[in-house]
Formats: C-alpha cells, structure tokens, sequence
C-alpha cells in the first residue's frame, strides 16, 4: 500500500492535478503519452519529469508556470 498523501507531501505536479479534479488515470488520458504509472514516479518525487513531460503537462493543464517551475527547481541548466 502506498504512503498517505497530504499537503506537505505533495509536490507542485500533484497539487495541480488534483485542483483541476483528475485522477492519475483520468490525467493520462488527458496527456496522452504519460502513463499512471510515471505520473504517480513523479509526484512522488521517485522520478523527476523530463522536459517533455513537464510540457506536456503545462500544456494539456493549461498550466504554464510549470514550465517556469521545471526550469527554476528541477532542470539541470537552471540550477547554475
């Protein structure tokens, strides 16, 4: 069985998805090309996205500041 998830738990992806009401089933349909199971690697922090993730993501969530984000937190190059 999977941890509890609370707030303090949850990572920026995770919020968004749940603010906008989907499940990690329903939120791979929506993205298309990311699976529950790489969805749940991420926002459990077991796995950092991959660019193309996040702007996927941005995109289908209408969420642009998940790129600014990526970019400020996660991405190699922004961590210079």
């Amino acid at each position: 069985m999977g941890r509890a998830s609370n707030k303090e738990n949850k990572n920026t992806y995770q919020l968004i998805r749940e603010e906008l009401g989907l499940s990690r089933e329903k939120a791979s349909e929506l993205l298309e090309t990311i699976m529950p199971e790489r969805i749940e690697k991420i926002e459990s922090g077991k796995s950092l996205p991959r660019p193309d993730e996040v702007i996927t993501m941005a995109e289908k969530y209408k969420r642009p500041s998940l790129c600014n984000y990526y970019c400020s937190n996660q991405c190699p190059i922004g961590q210079l």
